[in-house]
């Protein structure tokens, strides 16, 4: 993965964690961007149907993605899918900034 990504990626939940993100912590956080990163660019080759996929159905799958990655029991993640969201989307503006939101 090109640095000057993963390091917007880094930053961007470095702040999550001082607004108090729960997920975005210290100890997770190159793993999380390095899960995120793989997940959204691997988007296309697993899900070769879709072929203009929304923005936010790349979320949906990239939180999907971590949470099956970080969570032991993904079920039950409750309240904090709302944490997950917020790194997804930072996750998605590092790998694709050209995105309006």
């Amino acid at each position: 993965m090109p640095e000057p990504t993963r390091a917007v990626a880094l930053t961007a939940l470095t702040e999550l964690w001082e607004q108090g993100c729960r997920i975005a912590s210290p100890d997770e956080r190159d793993r999380l961007v390095n899960i995120g990163l793989r997940r959204w660019h691997s988007f296309h080759r697993r899900h070769p149907r879709i072929r203009q996929p929304s923005h936010e159905a790349r979320i949906r799958d990239l939180v999907r993605g971590l949470i099956a990655a970080v969570e032991l029991e993904p079920g039950l993640v409750g309240p904090l899918v709302k944490d997950y969201e917020c790194v997804a989307e930072a996750i998605a503006a590092a790998a694709a900034p050209s995105r309006k939101p």
